[in-house]
């Protein structure tokens, strides 16, 4: 199946790992050995495949979660035995915790090259926006964005230091108008801009966003989502992660990704994405 990454452009849709972003090479030669990855959300789903996939890889992976850790930290003595990891409890919205985690984990591991906001918040779909409790409205804006800001604020100096990345999971669906989803869709579509702005004001550091694909979450169920659309492998999405932080996809900084898009296929339109300043937010014409 062919989707689109821009108007013009257009490449093969994925739903689980392929050939570009297969880990198996990164996993045998821990390419990731020396460096040190925060990921926030870690306890579950994606944050916690990601987590999985980066501790393979032989990266010192620092954890985050507001509910236990403990079933991502056997995953990864099972699935990597030997990795350095380190968990912390924390809700993202807690800026003072953020500030302590970071400097926790660089004194701990030394430096800090990866950070991959994951954590983020939804309400169930259905809802008007003059309708929503705005207390529960804004609370999606405080996990989505400030939670984001927490934890990208005090790793910017480290990371500007060690030509690090910022990889933030956002959504499809912040390109998207849609009806009774207005608090997921609007702090999920700040959050490209907050990639672009982190590029322009620190350049040694490479930031994206990226959707990770429709996968089944505790958070897709709490949403009310059917499951018929949400079909893609929760590999796909750390894969994507792995890839995005490998260096190879530097050229991407400060746009925005798709974890279905072949990465391969996006690479080869490089080109034509630079020179039309595409998977960036602005308004146009198609």
């Amino acid at each position: 199946m062919q989707v689109k990454v821009d108007p013009s452009l257009s490449v093969t849709k994925r739903s689980d790992i392929y050939p570009a972003i297969d880990p198996a090479s990164a996993f045998a030669n821990k390419t990731f050995a020396g460096k040190t990855v925060l990921i926030t959300g870690a306890s579950r789903g994606i944050g916690q495949s990601t987590a999985v996939f980066f501790a393979k890889a032989g990266a010192a992976v620092a954890l985050t979660a507001r509910s236990s850790l403990d079933e991502t930290v056997a995953l990864i003595e099972k699935e990597a035995p030997g990795a350095q990891v380190a968990t912390f409890t924390a809700d993202v919205k807690d800026v003072q915790r953020a500030d302590e985690v970071v400097a926790q984990v660089v004194e701990q591991f030394g430096d800090l090259h990866v950070l991959v906001a994951n954590a983020g918040a939804a309400t169930p779909l259905g809802q008007l926006m003059g309708d929503i409790d705005p207390k529960v409205w804004w609370n999606v804006f405080e996990t989505n964005i400030y939670g984001v800001y927490s934890y990208v604020r005090p790793s910017l100096k480290h990371l500007a230091k060690t030509s690090g990345h910022v990889l933030i999971v956002t959504s499809a669906a912040a390109h998207m108008r849609l009806a009774t989803t207005s608090d997921y869709i609007m702090s999920k579509q700040s959050l490209i801009r907050m990639a672009e702005l982190i590029t322009l004001e620190y350049p040694s550091i490479k930031a994206m966003t990226y959707h990770p694909g429709g996968v089944w979450t505790a958070m897709s169920a709490a949403s009310g989502l059917s499951q018929d659309f949400m079909q893609d492998k929760v590999e796909l999405a750390a894969g994507t992660a792995l890839a995005l932080a490998s260096g190879r996809f530097d050229w991407l900084s400060s746009r925005y990704v798709d974890a279905t898009w072949d990465l391969e296929e996006v690479e080869k339109l490089k080109d034509a994405i630079l020179g039309k300043d595409a998977l960036v937010c602005k308004l146009a014409l198609p």
